[in-house]
């Protein structure tokens, strides 16, 4: 019996690693993300993509790979997109994988070049691979009015 308790306790706290860790993750996962578009460094937000990600900007188009990706965010950085921020809600986690639900928000400028803010809902899939690198292999958004 004590030694189904000690490993019961022992992946109860293993499992609160595994959820502080995964925090850890998408905060630093966040920030990368922000900062490359912030910044305009095209380059290093496609970095944070794996090979064969999937990205859909909530307008029903699926974007896979780097070149499509890459495409769609020089449009955002060329369009003046800034000051990007998310807020996760949620974080589903598994041994090579962290889902994570959320809010995001930027700025920029509309057709006549008036400032406007703008923002909704996303869900992020990061996975981890063979080097113990996590990249993210799916990125969905919406647009709220």
């Amino acid at each position: 019996m004590k030694n189904l308790i000690m490993a019961i306790t022992t992946l109860m706290l293993s499992g609160v690693a595994l959820a502080e860790n995964s925090q850890e993750i998408v905060k630093s996962a966040n920030q990368q993300w922000n900062q490359a578009l912030n910044q305009g460094e095209l380059e290093s937000l496609i970095d944070l993509y794996g090979d064969s990600a999937t990205v859909s900007p909530g307008d029903g188009t699926l974007l896979e790979g780097h070149d499509e990706i890459r495409k769609l965010f020089s449009g955002f950085i060329e369009g003046g997109v800034h000051n990007h921020q998310i807020e996760t809600v949620k974080i589903i986690d598994a041994e090579t994988q962290i889902t994570q639900v959320g809010y995001w928000k930027a700025e920029g400028v509309n057709a006549d070049s008036q400032p406007i803010e703008f923002g909704g809902v996303l869900v992020t899939v990061l996975e981890q691979n063979d080097e113990g690198e996590w990249q993210l292999q799916s990125h969905v958004w919406n647009v709220t009015p």
